[in-house]
């Protein structure tokens, strides 16, 4: 082979080595940088959770020793013990899992059914009922919460409240009559929660009529023909297919009443939930210096972080169970995007 040739050929593989190269490189950088961008994602959103673990399972001694951040010399389970009995977990915990559940459910009745009649049925006051519902997503709690109290306080609705007299939860106003009072009951959640307005329940309302808009209108068409009622074809042809949607607001729905705080802390005076039982043992371990004395030296610090452990490790459970599904539900109910 002669000279040139030789050259041509050596040219040539460098030439496309070059392209090889250009043409990986940024590949790889994206790589890189999608990694590490991953990475310290996951690092800001698990923080708090191994943060609370570590501090958790160690002792109090620990907390206050500069070397130790994340390991700690020993583990131990005393303090979830303390923070068991403080919170009188399993009778705090079924509860609060009963709370949760049925106004999860009556959520998913009364926002499903608004949602449908928004997106499906020609209503004069349709745009104005979706600015309602998107204005009580916008609104904060904070600022309706007083003329909310007064109304679960004195229940009764157009007057009717008082053929309700003989509850167990009335109470005695003017003239001996009484009057159902739903605070530091479990109704103040289910009445709310059945007539869609209950905790996000505007934003409950909005991803379900996103979802049931986008449906075609030939599903209704044929279950009209075969003689069904709005009812029946809201019931046997709409909700089968909007899985997605139900699963991502039951999901919703779960984490959010289980968060709850504020609304709890106001309306359920004299039944705590979980949430507001985490400050109850925060004031009082902080008040209690016998639970610091007689508890090995247990500091009241280490009792707010294994209390904290306890009460999110039931949601915790239940998204590690269903993640990928309410992933891939998220994507379709028109949330995102």
């Amino acid at each position: 082979m002669s000279k040139p040739t030789m050259a041509v050929g050596r040219e040539s593989r460098l030439k496309s080595a070059s392209y090889q190269l250009k043409r990986h490189v940024p590949h790889v950088l994206y790589s890189i940088f999608r990694y590490a961008f991953i990475i310290g994602m996951a690092y800001v959103l698990l923080y708090p959770i191994l943060i609370m673990a570590s501090r958790a399972l160690r002792p109090a001694a620990d907390m206050t020793n500069p070397s130790i951040v994340w390991i700690p010399t020993g583990f131990t389970f005393e303090n979830l013990q303390i923070a068991w009995r403080l919170l009188e977990y399993p009778t705090t915990l079924i509860f609060t899992t009963r709370i949760v559940i049925i106004s999860t459910l009556l959520s998913l009745i009364s926002c499903s059914m608004a949602g449908y009649a928004l997106a499906r049925y020609r209503l004069k006051l349709s745009g104005l009922c979706s600015a309602i519902a998107i204005l009580t997503i916008v609104v904060p709690m904070q600022t309706y919460i007083i003329p909310l109290f007064t109304q679960m306080h004195y229940f009764t609705p157009l007057g009717i409240g008082t053929l309700l007299s003989s509850l167990p939860f009335g109470i005695s106003v003017n003239n001996n009559v009484l009057i159902p009072n739903l605070t530091g009951s479990e109704w103040c959640y289910y009445v709310a929660a059945a007539l869609g307005s209950g905790l996000r329940s505007g934003l409950f309302i909005i991803v379900f009529m996103n979802f049931f808009k986008g449906m075609p209108k030939e599903l209704e068409d044929a279950a009209r023909v075969d003689g069904c009622s709005e009812l029946r074809t809201f019931v046997q042809v709409m909700i089968p297919n909007a899985g997605a949607p139900f699963l991502v607001v039951t999901l919703f729905s779960i984490v959010w009443y289980w968060n709850d705080y504020y609304f709890a802390q106001m309306m359920m005076s004299g039944r705590t939930m979980l949430s507001t039982k985490i400050a109850v043992v925060k004031r009082m371990v902080s008040q209690a210096t016998e639970v610091v004395k007689t508890e090995s030296g247990l500091g009241e610090t280490v009792v707010v972080f294994a209390a904290a452990l306890l009460f999110i490790i039931p949601p915790l459970l239940l998204y590690l169970y269903l993640q990928k599904y309410f992933v891939q539900s998220i994507e379709r109910t028109g949330i995102v995007g």
